[in-house]
């Protein structure tokens, strides 16, 4: 079990490093607008649509799978969210610059250093099925399965060697998200989070709000600001050296 848990990390690291953080949350504390008509003073505000969930019926198996699959999706998602953001911000800066395949390489080498020192740590507190609902999760927010992302930034050849280790493992890089099919369960909370319902069905399962997830200070801005910084800085010893030679 425990190289099984290994595995997982090792792919959700390789899947982060790939091209800040965004969380749906709901409203709190916000004033409530108004506008006055003649001397009368009307307030406005947007309410969120009603919904009637269907009512399930499940024995006590069911009920208690169903919390542990709340709760590792609260622990899954936002780190899925965390990582298409940063695949999504990588390939914009890779468009916007031009950068050349050497370039590109640099750049992936130096996100993937940061990375496994910053969240290594942190995946390896993740359970299993926790990485494994990450991957699933990660796929429906790209678009793209875990095999195509790997293939699309390290090539064939590692794309094909992480195949082959979830085929050990009995499972599928290359399976896609199917929101209507085996993955219906997961789209549902999914919906529930960006309905901004989620948070309070943890809070009426748990009895607690839920625990928020720990996202490294270095990656809770752009990863290619910090690039950026260094390189700036690496320039500004340059010169600073260049300029004492010029002196003497």
């Amino acid at each position: 079990m425990k190289t099984v848990k290994l595995t997982v990390i090792s792919v959700l690291v390789i899947l982060t490093t790939l091209p800040s953080f965004a969380q749906t949350q709901r409203r709190r504390g916000s004033l409530m607008e108004y506008t006055v008509i003649g001397t009368d003073t009307v307030y406005v505000d947007v309410l969120p649509p009603a919904r009637i969930h269907p009512k399930e019926y499940m024995n006590r198996a069911e009920w208690i799978q169903y919390y542990q699959r709340v709760h590792n999706f609260s622990k899954a998602y936002p780190y899925a969210l965390f990582v298409a953001q940063t695949i999504r911000e990588t390939d914009s800066i890779f468009v916007a610059r031009n950068y050349t395949k050497r370039e590109q390489d640099k750049y992936l080498d130096a996100m993937k250093d940061e990375l496994l020192k910053s969240f290594d740590p942190i995946f390896r507190k993740l359970t299993l099925k926790q990485g494994m609902m990450m991957i699933r999760l990660i796929d429906r927010e790209v678009g793209m399965t875990p095999y195509e992302i790997i293939q699309k930034y390290l090539g064939n050849i590692n794309a094909g060697f992480w195949q082959g280790v979830a085929k050990v493992l009995k499972g599928d890089i290359k399976r896609q998200y199917e929101p209507k099919g085996e993955d219906k369960d997961l789209e549902q909370l999914v919906r529930y989070w960006h309905d901004g319902e989620f948070d309070d069905l943890y809070d009426y399962i748990f009895g607690k709000p839920r625990p928020a997830i720990v996202i490294p200070k270095q990656f809770q801005k752009p990863f290619y600001l910090t690039v950026d910084s260094k390189q700036s800085k690496k320039d500004a010893r340059k010169a600073a050296k260049e300029e004492k030679k010029k002196k003497k």
